[in-house]
Protein backbone atom coordinates (compact mmCIF):
# COMPACT_ATOMS: atom_id res chain seq x y z
CA UNK A 1 0.00 0.00 0.00
CA UNK A 2 1.10 3.72 -0.51
CA UNK A 3 1.71 5.36 2.73
CA UNK A 4 1.19 8.46 1.41
CA UNK A 5 -2.28 7.76 0.39
CA UNK A 6 -5.16 8.47 2.99
CA UNK A 7 -8.12 6.08 3.50
CA UNK A 8 -10.57 8.25 1.41
CA UNK A 9 -8.69 7.54 -1.54
CA UNK A 10 -8.32 4.01 -1.14
CA UNK A 11 -11.37 2.64 -2.60
CA UNK A 12 -10.94 4.89 -5.84
CA UNK A 13 -7.70 3.30 -6.15
CA UNK A 14 -9.08 -0.09 -5.49
CA UNK A 15 -11.80 -0.05 -8.05
CA UNK A 16 -9.66 1.57 -10.82
CA UNK A 17 -6.92 -1.24 -10.19
CA UNK A 18 -8.85 -4.26 -9.38
CA UNK A 19 -12.32 -3.65 -9.77
CA UNK A 20 -13.43 -7.13 -10.36
CA UNK A 21 -12.39 -8.76 -7.60
CA UNK A 22 -14.18 -9.14 -4.40
CA UNK A 23 -14.59 -6.33 -1.44
CA UNK A 24 -17.12 -7.20 0.77
CA UNK A 25 -19.33 -10.94 1.20
CA UNK A 26 -22.23 -10.40 3.52
CA UNK A 27 -25.56 -11.08 2.61
CA UNK A 28 -24.77 -10.67 -1.04
CA UNK A 29 -20.85 -10.33 -3.41
CA UNK A 30 -20.24 -6.66 -3.90
CA UNK A 31 -16.67 -6.35 -5.93
CA UNK A 32 -14.56 -3.39 -6.04
CA UNK A 33 -16.01 -1.51 -9.09
CA UNK A 34 -19.73 -1.81 -7.00
CA UNK A 35 -18.41 -1.01 -3.84
CA UNK A 36 -17.08 2.12 -5.07
CA UNK A 37 -20.74 3.18 -7.31
CA UNK A 38 -22.62 2.29 -3.92
CA UNK A 39 -20.98 4.67 -1.63
CA UNK A 40 -20.76 6.89 -4.33
CA UNK A 41 -24.24 7.15 -4.39
CA UNK A 42 -24.92 6.77 -0.64
CA UNK A 43 -22.60 9.92 -0.49
CA UNK A 44 -24.78 10.93 -2.79
CA UNK A 45 -27.67 10.93 -0.73
CA UNK A 46 -26.48 11.85 2.43
CA UNK A 47 -25.32 15.07 0.75
CA UNK A 48 -28.82 16.02 -0.53
CA UNK A 49 -29.67 15.50 3.26
CA UNK A 50 -27.38 18.47 3.90
CA UNK A 51 -24.22 16.60 5.36
CA UNK A 52 -20.95 18.36 4.07
CA UNK A 53 -17.52 17.48 3.93
CA UNK A 54 -15.57 18.21 7.22
CA UNK A 55 -18.87 17.48 9.63
CA UNK A 56 -19.33 14.38 12.06
CA UNK A 57 -21.36 11.96 11.36
CA UNK A 58 -22.49 9.26 14.07
CA UNK A 59 -24.11 5.88 12.89
CA UNK A 60 -25.96 3.95 15.79
CA UNK A 61 -27.62 1.03 13.78
CA UNK A 62 -27.66 -3.29 14.49
CA UNK A 63 -26.99 -4.17 11.06
CA UNK A 64 -22.99 -4.18 10.05
CA UNK A 65 -23.78 -4.32 6.95
CA UNK A 66 -25.56 -1.26 6.78
CA UNK A 67 -22.29 0.43 8.86
CA UNK A 68 -20.18 -0.79 7.06
CA UNK A 69 -21.47 1.29 3.85
CA UNK A 70 -21.49 4.13 5.70
CA UNK A 71 -17.93 4.01 6.58
CA UNK A 72 -17.21 3.66 2.78
CA UNK A 73 -19.83 7.04 1.89
CA UNK A 74 -17.76 8.70 4.75
CA UNK A 75 -14.40 7.86 3.71
CA UNK A 76 -15.85 9.14 0.08
CA UNK A 77 -17.74 12.35 1.28
CA UNK A 78 -15.16 13.71 3.61
CA UNK A 79 -16.70 13.48 6.52
CA UNK A 80 -16.17 12.23 10.20
CA UNK A 81 -17.40 8.98 11.01
CA UNK A 82 -18.43 7.98 14.42
CA UNK A 83 -20.08 4.81 15.04
CA UNK A 84 -22.06 3.99 18.03
CA UNK A 85 -23.13 1.15 20.48
CA UNK A 86 -26.67 0.56 19.50
CA UNK A 87 -27.09 -0.42 23.26
CA UNK A 88 -25.60 2.80 25.16
CA UNK A 89 -27.16 4.35 27.31
CA UNK A 90 -29.20 7.67 26.15
CA UNK A 91 -28.42 9.99 28.34
CA UNK A 92 -24.44 8.88 27.94
CA UNK A 93 -24.77 8.84 24.25
CA UNK A 94 -25.79 12.64 24.47
CA UNK A 95 -22.95 13.55 26.37
CA UNK A 96 -20.79 11.81 24.29
CA UNK A 97 -22.53 13.51 20.70
CA UNK A 98 -22.29 17.23 22.68
CA UNK A 99 -18.81 16.51 23.30
CA UNK A 100 -17.45 15.87 19.71
CA UNK A 101 -19.80 18.59 18.23
CA UNK A 102 -21.88 15.34 16.29
CA UNK A 103 -23.63 17.25 13.42
CA UNK A 104 -26.07 14.41 12.02
CA UNK A 105 -27.11 10.79 13.48
CA UNK A 106 -28.31 8.22 11.77
CA UNK A 107 -30.54 5.83 13.87
CA UNK A 108 -33.34 3.64 14.49
CA UNK A 109 -33.96 5.65 17.81
CA UNK A 110 -35.23 8.87 17.84
CA UNK A 111 -32.86 11.42 19.46
CA UNK A 112 -33.06 15.42 20.19
CA UNK A 113 -29.94 17.30 20.78
CA UNK A 114 -29.08 21.25 20.04
CA UNK A 115 -28.01 21.24 16.62
CA UNK A 116 -27.79 17.77 15.96
CA UNK A 117 -29.94 16.14 12.78
CA UNK A 118 -31.87 13.18 13.19
CA UNK A 119 -31.57 10.71 9.39
CA UNK A 120 -33.58 7.89 9.18
CA UNK A 121 -31.43 4.94 7.72
CA UNK A 122 -34.99 3.04 6.36
CA UNK A 123 -35.31 6.12 3.92
CA UNK A 124 -31.47 6.28 3.37
CA UNK A 125 -30.75 2.87 2.36
CA UNK A 126 -34.71 2.59 0.53
CA UNK A 127 -33.70 5.67 -1.87
CA UNK A 128 -32.85 4.22 -5.48
CA UNK A 129 -30.32 7.16 -6.63
CA UNK A 130 -28.17 8.45 -9.59
CA UNK A 131 -25.08 10.53 -8.90
CA UNK A 132 -25.13 14.26 -10.48
CA UNK A 133 -22.79 15.03 -12.99
CA UNK A 134 -22.05 18.31 -10.35
CA UNK A 135 -21.47 15.83 -7.36
CA UNK A 136 -17.86 15.61 -6.21
CA UNK A 137 -16.39 13.25 -3.94
CA UNK A 138 -13.91 15.09 -1.80
CA UNK A 139 -12.51 12.41 0.98
CA UNK A 140 -10.16 14.47 3.90
CA UNK A 141 -6.37 15.27 4.10
CA UNK A 142 -4.49 13.09 6.14
CA UNK A 143 -4.72 15.52 9.16
CA UNK A 144 -8.00 15.93 9.17
CA UNK A 145 -10.24 13.23 11.90
CA UNK A 146 -11.35 10.74 9.97
CA UNK A 147 -12.47 8.13 12.56
CA UNK A 148 -14.09 9.27 16.08
CA UNK A 149 -14.07 6.05 18.26
CA UNK A 150 -15.87 5.52 21.73
CA UNK A 151 -14.75 4.33 24.65
CA UNK A 152 -15.73 2.02 26.91
CA UNK A 153 -16.72 4.23 29.36
CA UNK A 154 -16.51 1.52 31.90
CA UNK A 155 -14.75 4.14 34.91
CA UNK A 156 -16.57 6.70 33.99
CA UNK A 157 -18.51 8.50 30.19
CA UNK A 158 -17.16 7.50 27.09
CA UNK A 159 -14.73 9.49 25.66
CA UNK A 160 -14.03 10.16 22.02
CA UNK A 161 -11.08 8.77 20.17
CA UNK A 162 -9.90 11.00 17.83
CA UNK A 163 -8.20 8.92 14.39
CA UNK A 164 -6.68 11.20 11.67
CA UNK A 165 -6.29 9.97 8.23
CA UNK A 166 -2.68 9.85 8.70
CA UNK A 167 -3.22 7.78 11.91
CA UNK A 168 -5.03 4.98 9.74
CA UNK A 169 -3.52 4.95 7.34
CA UNK A 170 -0.09 4.11 9.45
CA UNK A 171 -1.63 1.68 11.60
CA UNK A 172 -2.75 -0.31 8.53
CA UNK A 173 0.34 -0.07 7.32
CA UNK A 174 1.94 -1.09 10.52
CA UNK A 175 -0.60 -4.18 10.73
CA UNK A 176 0.13 -5.55 6.87
CA UNK A 177 4.14 -5.74 7.80
CA UNK A 178 3.56 -7.81 10.71
CA UNK A 179 0.47 -9.99 10.01
CA UNK A 180 0.76 -10.14 5.76
CA UNK A 181 -2.17 -9.23 4.05
CA UNK A 182 -2.59 -8.53 0.48
CA UNK A 183 -4.89 -8.72 -2.38
CA UNK A 184 -6.96 -12.15 -2.76
CA UNK A 185 -6.76 -12.86 1.15
CA UNK A 186 -10.37 -12.74 2.92
CA UNK A 187 -10.36 -11.11 6.88
CA UNK A 188 -13.78 -12.42 8.37
CA UNK A 189 -15.06 -9.69 10.51
CA UNK A 190 -17.19 -10.76 13.33
CA UNK A 191 -16.30 -8.19 16.16
CA UNK A 192 -18.33 -5.43 16.79
CA UNK A 193 -17.50 -2.40 14.54
CA UNK A 194 -18.22 0.16 16.59
CA UNK A 195 -14.80 -1.03 18.39
CA UNK A 196 -11.68 -0.29 16.64
CA UNK A 197 -11.07 -4.11 16.56
CA UNK A 198 -13.62 -4.62 14.28
CA UNK A 199 -13.86 -1.56 12.46
CA UNK A 200 -9.79 -1.72 11.34
CA UNK A 201 -10.67 -5.12 9.66
CA UNK A 202 -12.64 -3.02 7.16
CA UNK A 203 -9.79 -0.25 7.02
CA UNK A 204 -7.24 -2.90 6.25
CA UNK A 205 -8.54 -4.57 3.92
CA UNK A 206 -9.70 -1.38 1.53
CA UNK A 207 -5.84 -0.08 1.62
CA UNK A 208 -4.35 -3.35 -0.04
CA UNK A 209 -7.23 -4.79 -2.13
CA UNK A 210 -8.93 -7.80 0.37
CA UNK A 211 -12.36 -8.68 1.08
CA UNK A 212 -13.77 -8.03 4.20
CA UNK A 213 -15.84 -11.61 4.81
CA UNK A 214 -18.86 -9.93 6.83
CA UNK A 215 -20.71 -11.66 9.58
CA UNK A 216 -23.48 -10.00 11.41
CA UNK A 217 -22.02 -10.84 15.05
CA UNK A 218 -20.41 -14.30 15.85
CA UNK A 219 -21.77 -17.29 15.76
CA UNK A 220 -19.22 -20.01 16.58
CA UNK A 221 -21.23 -22.51 13.99
CA UNK A 222 -21.05 -20.42 10.70
CA UNK A 223 -17.75 -18.44 11.44
CA UNK A 224 -16.32 -22.52 11.38
CA UNK A 225 -18.35 -23.38 8.27
CA UNK A 226 -16.18 -20.54 6.30
CA UNK A 227 -13.31 -21.28 7.91
CA UNK A 228 -13.27 -25.24 7.49
CA UNK A 229 -13.96 -24.42 3.62
CA UNK A 230 -10.92 -22.39 3.48
CA UNK A 231 -12.91 -18.77 2.77
CA UNK A 232 -10.89 -17.15 5.50
CA UNK A 233 -7.39 -16.21 5.59
CA UNK A 234 -7.79 -13.83 8.66
CA UNK A 235 -9.15 -13.59 11.77
CA UNK A 236 -9.77 -11.05 14.32
CA UNK A 237 -11.01 -12.76 17.73
CA UNK A 238 -11.49 -12.37 21.45
CA UNK A 239 -10.19 -15.58 23.91
CA UNK A 240 -13.80 -16.43 24.48
CA UNK A 241 -14.62 -16.40 20.78
CA UNK A 242 -11.94 -18.62 20.27
CA UNK A 243 -12.78 -21.04 23.02
CA UNK A 244 -16.04 -21.47 21.56
CA UNK A 245 -14.70 -22.02 17.69
CA UNK A 246 -12.34 -24.59 19.50
CA UNK A 247 -15.45 -26.18 20.58
CA UNK A 248 -17.23 -26.14 17.47
CA UNK A 249 -14.19 -27.72 15.57
CA UNK A 250 -14.17 -30.31 17.91
CA UNK A 251 -11.26 -32.89 16.54
CA UNK A 252 -11.02 -31.12 13.38
CA UNK A 253 -7.83 -28.62 12.67
CA UNK A 254 -8.41 -25.19 10.17
CA UNK A 255 -7.20 -26.01 7.10
CA UNK A 256 -4.18 -24.31 5.61
CA UNK A 257 -5.77 -21.42 3.85
CA UNK A 258 -5.97 -19.84 7.55
CA UNK A 259 -2.94 -18.15 8.02
CA UNK A 260 -3.83 -15.48 10.97
CA UNK A 261 -5.86 -15.97 13.97
CA UNK A 262 -5.77 -12.14 15.52
CA UNK A 263 -6.73 -12.51 19.53
CA UNK A 264 -7.03 -9.27 21.24
CA UNK A 265 -9.00 -7.62 23.76
CA UNK A 266 -8.27 -9.49 26.85
CA UNK A 267 -5.69 -11.80 28.07
CA UNK A 268 -5.35 -15.32 26.37
CA UNK A 269 -5.03 -17.60 29.28
CA UNK A 270 -1.88 -20.17 28.92
CA UNK A 271 -4.26 -23.57 28.85
CA UNK A 272 -6.57 -21.72 26.04
CA UNK A 273 -3.54 -21.05 23.42
CA UNK A 274 -2.04 -24.53 24.35
CA UNK A 275 -5.46 -25.86 23.18
CA UNK A 276 -5.25 -23.75 20.01
CA UNK A 277 -1.78 -24.63 19.07
CA UNK A 278 -2.40 -28.33 19.79
CA UNK A 279 -5.49 -28.39 17.26
CA UNK A 280 -3.22 -26.46 14.46
CA UNK A 281 -4.88 -22.81 15.17
CA UNK A 282 -2.04 -20.17 13.80
CA UNK A 283 -2.17 -17.76 16.62
CA UNK A 284 -0.94 -14.19 16.46
CA UNK A 285 -0.98 -12.39 20.05
CA UNK A 286 -2.08 -8.84 19.87
CA UNK A 287 -2.40 -5.71 22.42
CA UNK A 288 -4.05 -2.22 21.29
CA UNK A 289 -6.63 -0.17 21.76
CA UNK A 290 -8.94 2.58 20.55
CA UNK A 291 -6.33 5.11 21.77
CA UNK A 292 -3.34 3.11 19.10
CA UNK A 293 -5.53 3.15 16.24
CA UNK A 294 -6.08 -0.78 17.51
CA UNK A 295 -3.05 -3.28 18.04
CA UNK A 296 0.35 -2.17 17.97
CA UNK A 297 2.48 -4.68 19.57
CA UNK A 298 1.67 -8.63 18.06
CA UNK A 299 3.59 -11.77 18.67
CA UNK A 300 3.20 -13.98 15.37
CA UNK A 301 5.90 -16.22 16.28
CA UNK A 302 4.86 -20.23 16.92
CA UNK A 303 4.47 -19.89 19.89
CA UNK A 304 2.26 -17.07 21.00
CA UNK A 305 0.24 -17.27 23.96
CA UNK A 306 2.07 -19.38 25.61
CA UNK A 307 3.95 -17.07 27.55
CA UNK A 308 1.56 -15.25 29.68
CA UNK A 309 1.12 -11.50 29.08
CA UNK A 310 3.83 -11.75 25.99
CA UNK A 311 2.34 -10.03 23.20
CA UNK A 312 5.55 -9.92 21.51
CA UNK A 313 7.30 -6.71 19.65
CA UNK A 314 6.14 -3.13 18.82
CA UNK A 315 5.10 -2.82 15.22
CA UNK A 316 7.04 -0.44 13.38
CA UNK A 317 6.31 3.37 13.91
CA UNK A 318 5.75 2.44 17.37
CA UNK A 319 7.97 3.66 20.18
CA UNK A 320 7.03 1.64 23.42
CA UNK A 321 8.55 2.47 27.31
CA UNK A 322 7.64 1.74 30.98
CA UNK A 323 7.34 4.19 33.33
CA UNK A 324 9.08 3.65 36.95
CA UNK A 325 5.91 2.67 38.35
CA UNK A 326 5.60 0.01 35.78
CA UNK A 327 3.48 1.78 33.61
CA UNK A 328 2.76 0.85 29.63
CA UNK A 329 3.72 4.43 27.49
CA UNK A 330 3.78 4.33 23.64
CA UNK A 331 3.88 7.12 20.75
CA UNK A 332 4.12 6.43 17.05
CA UNK A 333 2.67 8.00 13.83
CA UNK A 334 -0.64 5.70 14.59
CA UNK A 335 -1.51 7.25 18.11
CA UNK A 336 -4.53 9.64 18.23
CA UNK A 337 -4.54 13.26 17.98
CA UNK A 338 -6.14 13.07 21.04
CA UNK A 339 -9.26 13.10 22.91
CA UNK A 340 -12.60 15.24 21.25
CA UNK A 341 -13.58 17.99 23.36
CA UNK A 342 -15.95 21.03 22.42
CA UNK A 343 -12.72 23.23 21.92
CA UNK A 344 -11.18 21.38 19.09
CA UNK A 345 -8.24 21.03 20.56
CA UNK A 346 -5.75 18.12 19.34
CA UNK A 347 -2.96 16.22 22.11
CA UNK A 348 -5.91 16.19 24.94
CA UNK A 349 -4.95 12.88 26.40
CA UNK A 350 -1.12 13.17 25.21
CA UNK A 351 2.17 14.25 26.99
CA UNK A 352 4.40 14.95 24.07
CA UNK A 353 3.39 12.76 21.71
CA UNK A 354 3.29 9.89 24.35
CA UNK A 355 0.01 7.77 25.65
CA UNK A 356 -0.01 6.24 28.97
CA UNK A 357 -2.40 3.01 28.47
CA UNK A 358 -3.33 2.36 32.36
CA UNK A 359 -1.66 -1.02 31.74
CA UNK A 360 1.19 -2.44 33.84
CA UNK A 361 3.58 -4.48 31.74
CA UNK A 362 7.67 -4.68 30.98
CA UNK A 363 10.22 -5.20 28.11
CA UNK A 364 12.80 -7.86 27.68
CA UNK A 365 16.13 -7.66 26.63
CA UNK A 366 14.57 -8.17 23.07
CA UNK A 367 12.23 -4.96 22.94
CA UNK A 368 9.53 -8.03 23.41
CA UNK A 369 6.28 -6.06 25.60
CA UNK A 370 4.50 -8.38 28.28
CA UNK A 371 0.93 -6.98 29.69
CA UNK A 372 0.23 -7.43 32.92
CA UNK A 373 -2.67 -6.36 33.60
CA UNK A 374 -4.90 -2.76 34.62
CA UNK A 375 -2.36 -0.51 37.19
CA UNK A 376 -6.32 0.23 38.42
CA UNK A 377 -7.40 -3.57 38.86
CA UNK A 378 -3.86 -3.98 41.13
CA UNK A 379 -4.93 -5.45 44.43
CA UNK A 380 -2.46 -5.52 47.67
CA UNK A 381 -2.83 -8.44 50.05
CA UNK A 382 -0.78 -8.37 53.55
CA UNK A 383 1.95 -5.84 51.51
CA UNK A 384 2.37 -7.89 48.08
CA UNK A 385 1.33 -6.28 44.77
CA UNK A 386 -0.88 -8.98 42.98
CA UNK A 387 -2.79 -8.07 39.68
CA UNK A 388 -5.80 -10.88 39.27
CA UNK A 389 -4.27 -11.68 35.73
CA UNK A 390 -1.40 -13.27 37.31
CA UNK A 391 -4.21 -15.46 39.75
CA UNK A 392 -6.66 -16.03 37.02
CA UNK A 393 -3.90 -17.95 34.07
CA UNK A 394 -2.61 -20.04 37.41
CA UNK A 395 -6.40 -21.26 38.29
CA UNK A 396 -7.22 -21.73 34.48
CA UNK A 397 -4.66 -24.60 34.46
CA UNK A 398 -6.73 -26.33 36.34
CA UNK A 399 -8.84 -29.03 34.45
CA UNK A 400 -12.18 -28.95 36.19
CA UNK A 401 -11.86 -25.22 35.54
CA UNK A 402 -13.66 -23.79 32.58
CA UNK A 403 -13.34 -19.56 33.35
CA UNK A 404 -12.68 -17.59 36.18
CA UNK A 405 -12.32 -13.92 37.68
CA UNK A 406 -10.55 -12.96 40.56
CA UNK A 407 -11.34 -9.86 42.55
CA UNK A 408 -10.61 -8.65 46.08
CA UNK A 409 -12.45 -8.06 49.67
CA UNK A 410 -11.44 -5.53 51.98
CA UNK A 411 -9.98 -7.00 55.04
CA UNK A 412 -8.80 -5.72 58.50
CA UNK A 413 -5.93 -8.03 58.40
CA UNK A 414 -5.06 -8.60 54.99
CA UNK A 415 -5.97 -5.29 53.48
CA UNK A 416 -7.35 -7.47 50.73
CA UNK A 417 -8.12 -10.86 50.37
CA UNK A 418 -8.10 -12.48 47.36
CA UNK A 419 -12.16 -14.05 45.88
CA UNK A 420 -12.43 -16.66 42.86
CA UNK A 421 -15.24 -16.67 41.34
CA UNK A 422 -15.59 -19.90 38.96
CA UNK A 423 -17.51 -21.74 36.64
CA UNK A 424 -16.96 -25.81 36.26
CA UNK A 425 -17.18 -29.28 37.22
CA UNK A 426 -14.45 -29.01 40.18
CA UNK A 427 -16.76 -27.80 43.86
CA UNK A 428 -14.97 -25.45 45.81
CA UNK A 429 -13.45 -27.77 47.79
CA UNK A 430 -11.72 -29.04 44.81
CA UNK A 431 -10.39 -26.35 43.76
CA UNK A 432 -9.13 -24.99 46.86
CA UNK A 433 -7.12 -28.29 47.27
CA UNK A 434 -5.49 -27.87 43.54
CA UNK A 435 -4.38 -24.12 44.26
CA UNK A 436 -3.12 -25.58 47.54
CA UNK A 437 -1.17 -28.33 45.64
CA UNK A 438 -0.09 -25.91 42.81
CA UNK A 439 -0.33 -22.29 43.36
CA UNK A 440 2.26 -20.13 45.84
CA UNK A 441 0.69 -19.29 49.39
CA UNK A 442 0.50 -15.33 48.41
CA UNK A 443 -1.19 -16.33 44.95
CA UNK A 444 -4.25 -18.64 46.78
CA UNK A 445 -7.67 -17.45 46.84
CA UNK A 446 -9.31 -17.32 50.69
CA UNK A 447 -12.61 -17.86 48.90
CA UNK A 448 -14.25 -19.54 46.53
CA UNK A 449 -17.54 -18.93 44.74
CA UNK A 450 -19.10 -21.14 42.01
CA UNK A 451 -21.63 -19.33 39.77
CA UNK A 452 -22.93 -19.92 36.02
CA UNK A 453 -20.66 -17.51 34.62
CA UNK A 454 -18.92 -14.73 34.20
CA UNK A 455 -19.83 -11.84 33.60
CA UNK A 456 -18.25 -10.39 29.97
CA UNK A 457 -18.74 -7.12 28.13
CA UNK A 458 -19.98 -6.92 24.20
CA UNK A 459 -16.42 -7.91 23.42
CA UNK A 460 -16.19 -11.19 25.40
CA UNK A 461 -14.35 -9.33 27.82
CA UNK A 462 -14.25 -10.03 32.23
CA UNK A 463 -15.96 -6.47 33.61
CA UNK A 464 -14.22 -6.26 36.41
CA UNK A 465 -16.56 -3.89 37.74
CA UNK A 466 -19.10 -6.40 37.05
CA UNK A 467 -17.30 -9.57 38.77
CA UNK A 468 -17.17 -6.99 42.04
CA UNK A 469 -20.75 -6.31 42.16
CA UNK A 470 -21.57 -10.30 41.25
CA UNK A 471 -19.34 -10.86 44.57
CA UNK A 472 -21.35 -8.36 46.96
CA UNK A 473 -24.78 -9.99 45.66
CA UNK A 474 -23.25 -13.59 46.03
CA UNK A 475 -22.21 -12.79 49.76
CA UNK A 476 -25.72 -12.40 51.11
CA UNK A 477 -27.24 -15.16 48.56
CA UNK A 478 -26.88 -18.39 50.94
CA UNK A 479 -27.45 -20.92 47.47
CA UNK A 480 -24.10 -19.87 46.93
CA UNK A 481 -21.32 -22.46 46.91
CA UNK A 482 -18.85 -20.67 48.58
CA UNK A 483 -15.99 -21.31 50.62
CA UNK A 484 -13.14 -19.78 52.63
CA UNK A 485 -9.82 -20.65 54.11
Amino acid sequence: MNQNETPGQWLSRGQQLHPNIPALEGDRFITYAHLFDVSARLAHRLSSQGLRRGQIMAVQLDSTWQLAHLLYAALQLGVTFLPLDPRMELQRCRKLLSQVGCHCLISDQLMSAPGLQMISPVELFNQSSKVSVHFQLTPLDAAAIQLIIATSGTTGDPKGVMLSGANLAASAAASEARLGLGRGDSWLACLPLFHIGGLSILLRCLAVGAKVLLQEGFDAAKVWEQIAKGAVTHISLVPAMLDRLLQQAGDEHPPAALRVVLIGGGPLSGSLAERAHAAGWPLCVSYGMSETASQFATDAGPDAGLAPGLVGLPLDGYEVIITADGRIRVRGAAVMAGYANPEGELDRGLDQGWFETGDLGSLDGQGRLTVTGRADDLLVSGGKNIHPVEVEEQLMRCPGISSVGVTGRADPVWGVILVALYSGEFSVEQLRGWAADNLPGHLRPREYIQIDQLPLNQMGKLSRSALKQMLESAAGDSSSSCGAV
